[in-house]
């Protein structure tokens, strides 16, 4: 009977840890890019991770933000399955900024305030010499969490393609 106890104990362990999983494989994934971790910030069910892109000639650093919503209780990990909202965020850093710059910072602010945001879309905005570009998109942590390399060669994948999409809209802003 204790076994049998212990066994349950363990399996809501292990499903409530899922996300923390999560975050270990995409810090392994963006090692494999060449991304070093450099900060890491959690809450109850929301990590926040942020990246160095060394050697990259375009990007600063990459944040991630893994946000849990479903899948911590054994009725909403079974009906619903363990889903999780991934934003992504690239940052150009531009060490000078010319009035043109500022126009365009302030054409950008006013285009986002109208501006609904939609999964899978990508929003652009400026801080005065950084500008960001941030992606979200809804995810099944199971897909990628104990799964082994096929896991983490998925993850990579994912993580690339959209590092690439914020690439493409980051580039024009690039400055010297």
């Amino acid at each position: 009977m204790l076994g049998l106890l212990s066994s349950f104990a363990h399996k809501a362990e292990i499903r409530e840890s899922k996300d923390e999983m999560l975050v270990g494989e995409i810090v392994r994934a963006m090692a494999r890019q060449g991304f070093p971790a450099i900060m890491f910030r959690a809450d109850d069910d929301k990590q926040i991770l942020r990246f160095r892109t060394v050697g990259d000639p375009l990007l600063h650093s990459v944040y991630i933000t893994l946000d849990r919503k479903t899948g911590t209780g054994a009725l909403s990990s079974a009906v619903l399955g363990s889903k999780a909202t991934l934003r992504t965020t690239a940052e150009v850093k531009n060490l000078l900024t010319d009035p043109d710059d500022i126009v365009n910072m302030y054409k950008t602010d006013l285009a986002n305030l109208f501006k609904m945001p939609v999964i899978g879309g990508v929003k652009l905005n400026h801080e005065l010499n950084s500008v960001y570009a941030t992606t979200q998109t809804m995810l099944e942590i199971d897909h990628f969490v104990m799964k082994g390399d096929a896991g983490v060669e998925a993850l990579t994948k994912m993580l690339s393609a959209t590092i690439g999409k914020l690439r493409e809209k980051l580039e024009p802003y690039k400055k010297g």
